[in-house]
């Protein structure tokens, strides 16, 4: 096989795992932080860790800005939420997910991580939850250690972009 059919070949397989690539919108949530504090070292880690696993699996990916809320969400779709689910969809998004930190302070009452994590995965269009994560230790105290860990974590989405 000469080398130009051969790249044609590697071509068209690239273009067409392509066309099953995903279009995924993150929003992170901190919730359990005191008011007037900058965001959480670790909202930024969850941020990015997701946005690294999904476009590294082939996806394209969006993301809103880290919300902060007062206190932990009662439903499984936030209202406040709303605004970001929609620009998700108007942006042509087919998943949205939510990364909810709860730092809820510690009984020495030092705030270093997110106490509990909840990935949620969405359907846009319907805002059907198509799978949900829960995290009560969110990695090491240490940001740097903690990425890979957190990572690890997101990888346990991907799959579930097929449970439509």
């Amino acid at each position: 096989m000469s080398n130009s059919r051969r790249l044609g070949l590697v071509l068209c397989g690239l273009c067409a795992m392509r066309l099953g690539a995903a279009t995924v919108s993150f929003l992170v949530i901190e919730t359990g932080l005191p008011e007037g504090a900058g965001t959480g070292a670790y909202s930024g880690l969850w941020e990015s860790g997701l946005l690294d696993v999904f476009f590294e699996a082939g996806h394209i990916v969006s993301n809103a800005p880290v919300l902060r809320l007062a206190q932990k969400p009662a439903g499984v779709f936030p209202d406040e939420a709303l605004p970001d689910l929609a620009g998700a969809v108007e942006g042509g998004a087919d998943f949205f997910i939510l990364a909810l930190l709860d730092y809820s302070a510690p009984p020495n009452g030092l705030i270093q991580k997110p106490r509990h994590v909840s990935l949620r995965l969405f359907q846009t269009g319907s805002r059907r939850l198509l799978y949900e994560q829960q995290y009560n230790d969110t990695g090491p105290d240490n940001p740097d250690l903690a990425y890979e860990s957190l990572k690890r974590a997101a990888r346990d989405l991907v799959p579930h972009l097929n449970d439509k």
